[in-house]
């Protein structure tokens, strides 16, 4: 067996990958444009939320309300690794992934050494490790910034018996609902609501 320090290594080095995909990925370097003079739709607050499931059962999270964000289960990271998730908010620029990190055992620590392999890019500023609201429990993320260009967050979340990895990132001009989406889509990521104890949800 390898020793907890290489094991570590070795799994940061797998999701990485995933990590600069995100960054490089042609949505956040898309234009934002602001609206000119166009009313936006008015959102039923009536409207009951909406849980997103993973095909496997992994883990549900909200879409947000509106029709800003598309959701896709089926998409591939850059060496052909499914994705359970990419949502994006094309207008904005904006998308969110979200990787799996099965078989982590300390969530923080995956978060704290995941933000130093992104401090190590050029050009990219991350902010302190912190501990995240997420419905499925325990929680861990960071902000990070790319020079002026664009804006992201990276959090590491326990689902159930399943850990989700999600980063996502936005251009610098898009509307501050982005981030807000962003916040609202990892504090509601968990297990399925069926997959609960009673009483829990």
């Amino acid at each position: 067996n390898a020793p907890d320090g290489d094991r570590w290594s070795m799994r940061v080095l797998l999701l990485a990958p995933i990590l600069l995909f995100a960054l490089a990925s042609p949505t956040a370097l898309a234009r934002v444009t602001r609206e000119q003079g166009r009313a936006l739709r008015p959102l039923s607050r009536l409207q009951p939320p909406r849980m997103w499931t993973e095909q496997s059962g992994a883990f549900s999270i909200e879409r947000p309300d509106g029709d800003r964000w598309s959701f896709r289960g089926d998409a591939r990271g850059p060496d052909g690794e499914r994705l359970p998730l990419v949502a994006r908010a094309q207008e904005a620029g904006a998308q969110l992934i979200v990787q799996s990190a099965d078989g982590i055992s300390s969530i923080r620590q995956l978060a704290r050494l995941l933000a130093d392999h992104l401090q190590a890019e050029g050009g990219i500023h991350v902010e302190e490790v912190n501990r995240l609201p997420a419905r499925g429990g325990e929680a861990y993320g960071f902000a990070f910034s790319v020079s002026d260009e664009a804006r992201g967050r990276v959090a590491v979340v326990k689902s159930g018996e399943h850990v989700a990895l999600v980063i996502a990132s936005w251009p610098m001009g898009a509307p501050p609902a982005v981030a807000e989406d962003v916040e609202a889509m990892i504090g509601s990521l968990g297990p399925p609501p069926d997959a609960l104890p009673p009483g829990v949800f």
